[in-house]
Formats: structure tokens, sequence, C-alpha cells
């Protein structure tokens, strides 16, 4: 715990370092910064932006937000994102998800984390050092503490093996993601890079979509919600994935950001649906919501999504993990990014630390 801090008039705190010249901030709204401080931390890293995080603080307003800064001086040196969580879609067997989510209503997640993107909250600048990852650590646990929390949780990690404290645990969990670096001016030139099978392919999707009388639009906004978080639900019902609670207030807020809305019809009948956003050069695929036995959806679903990436000068496009055989067809690789830093606060979530550690692989 760090001694002689001194509250703010809105509501976060400025802690007294023992290191000379760092300070740590914490603050509970996005408008406690200035936008441009906040994207000058954030460097062009994708889903860092302070337009992304005010979307991600409108769809997660059931997740109180802490907001962890570290400075030398005026300098900042560290950005910590923090989200207090009673609803994570935890991706465990149902009957044990049952047990966890009753557990989570008293007992929530502290998660650092960039909302909705499957990305780190963690942001760091040059000069960062053991020292200041000290504050950073220390006032994260404190908040632990203050907001009666379960466990603290750094997900969506690389595999970096920098060093941590013992009472934290480094675990592998799940499947990494997909991402795709686009070096292509158009989507005929991504076609032509590819090989004679990877292009037949498309051409037959497109003619089997149209023989299945299947049309694919993009749009701004989502017409019909309801519709669309059905498909969505079929995919998660598919994979036996839990759902996530935000996905609602998501496809109703996409004007937020930078983003397009796709469908496919057949007809009047909605058969399929994603969503693409946009930050700092990275696009980003989510809300994939398919009918049953309607495959050349998806197909055109996938191909549409690289052809945005492109025509709005996009650098990289993220895909989740599922369907890999068809993404590295396509040209894509694997993330390294399904590590998370994991610490427990009290006697129970450290002993369900220790179990995870061990059936999960520790490997710090």
């Amino acid at each position: 715990m760090l001694d002689n801090f001194v509250i703010q008039d809105r509501g976060g705190f400025i802690y007294n370092s023992p290191v000379p010249n760092l300070t740590v901030q914490t603050a509970h709204s996005l408008g406690e910064f200035d936008p441009a401080d906040w994207d000058a931390l954030s460097a062009g890293r994708p889903f860092q932006s302070y337009r992304w995080y005010k979307f991600g603080e409108r769809v997660m307003a059931d997740c109180p937000l802490t907001v962890i800064v570290i400075r030398n001086g005026d300098k900042p040196l560290a950005r910590a994102t923090f989200w207090l969580v009673r609803n994570e879609p935890l991706p465990l067997p149902a009957g044990l998800r049952s047990g966890f989510r009753y557990f989570l209503q008293n007992h929530p997640l502290l998660i650092c984390r960039s909302p909705l993107s499957d990305s780190s909250g963690l942001v760091l600048a040059d000069g960062f050092g053991k020292e200041a990852k000290h504050l950073l650590l220390t006032a994260a646990q404190e908040e632990l503490r203050r907001q009666h929390a379960s466990f603290l949780l750094f997900d969506f990690m690389d595999a970096a093996r920098d060093t941590w404290p013992g009472n934290f645990k480094k675990l592998v969990v799940s499947d990494p993601g997909t991402s795709l670096d686009v070096t292509w001016s158009d989507f005929d030139s991504y076609l032509s890079a590819g090989n004679k099978k990877d292009r037949q392919h498309y051409k037959r999707s497109l003619r089997e979509a149209e023989a299945q009388g299947l049309k694919l639009n993009r749009r701004g906004t989502v017409e019909n919600v309801d519709a669309a978080l059905h498909l969505i639900g079929n995919v998660s019902r598919k994979f036996g994935s839990a759902p996530s609670p935000w996905m609602p207030d998501l496809v109703e807020n996409l004007q937020m950001v930078n983003s397009t809305w796709l469908e496919v019809r057949r007809g009047d009948e909605l058969v399929g649906c994603g969503a693409l956003v946009r930050d700092n050069g990275t696009q980003l695929a989510t809300a994939l919501g398919l009918a049953v036995n309607i495959p050349y959806a998806y197909f055109l679903l996938v191909y549409t999504t690289i052809q945005e990436a492109i025509e709005h000068g996009m650098k990289t496009i993220r895909l989740g993990s599922g369907a890999y055989d068809v993404k590295r067809r396509l040209g894509f690789k694997l993330e390294d990014n399904n590590h998370i830093i994991l610490m427990g606060a009290g006697q129970f979530s450290r002993g369900v630390t220790r179990l995870a550690s061990w059936m999960m692989g520790d490997y710090q």
C-alpha cells in the first residue's frame, strides 16, 4: 500500500512516491483526462485512443472504470485501465461458469484491458522502468483492496518473459486471435498475391453465394438489433462460449467509432452479420452472427472484411481465433495474446490462482 496519498477534487488520487519525480495518479472517469494528452501516451497504438475508450465507457457502463497513470514529472510513463467486472463471460464449462457468475456478483474482477477489443489496457512509454512498474502494481493492488475485488487480472498479454512479483501468476488461456498485415493497395492486388487455388476459392464462394440468393450490404448502423443478436447468439452456442453481456450496447453504439456494419441477407431475411471497428490503423472484426447451415454467408463477410480494411487504409486486420484453417489460407497468422497475469486478493482467490496455475501452465 502506498503512503501519503492526497484525494483530488474529482475523486482520483495522487500518491507521493519514494522515487524522485515519480507520481501515481488514479481517476475514475475518462472525462478527467485531456484527449490530446491521452492520445499522446497512446502513441498510435490500436484500440488505445481516447475515442475508443469513450466508446468502451459507454458500452461497458456497468463496469466502473479506474485509470492509473505513472508520471515522471509532467511526462506520463505508463497507463493502466481497469474495469470492475461482475459479469465476465469466462471461458469455462457451463456448470463452472454458472457458479463463478454467482461468485463474481459479490466478488468482482478488476481487469486491466482495452475495452471490447481483445487488447491489453497496459500502455508503456519509453523510459518505463522497474521503479515505475512497482508503483503501478502497488497502486493497482490498492484499488483491488479498495474496490473489494477478488482478482487483479491483466489479460490479452503477449508472452514477454518480464519479471512480475511472486504473488502474480502468468497463465496461458484459450486460443490466440489472428491477424493479417495489410500490404496491398487494393483488393485485386490482395487476390493476385495469393495462389491460384485461393483465387478460385474466392470466385467459387461468390458464385455459391449468388446461387443461394445471398446479398451483402455495408451500413453505418444496425437496423434490427434483435435479429442481429439472435445470429450472434447462434455463433456463441455453436462454439459453447459464453455470450458477451456488452454485445447489445456494442451494436447499438457503433456510430461512436470508425466502423462498418456488415449484413448478409437472403431476400428480407438476415442470415449473417458482423461489425468492423477501426482504431489507429487496425481493424477488428467482432459481433459475428450467422444463421444455421448457410456457410457462404461467412465467406462473404470474411472477404468483405479484408476489402474494407484495404479501402480504409488499415495496416492490420484482426479476427478471432475460430476457423483458423480458413483464416490461415487467407493469409492470417496467430497472435501472441492469449496470456494473463493473475493475482488473487483473498485466501480463496489465491487458492483458485494456484489451481489455475497448475491446470493452465504457469510459465513464470
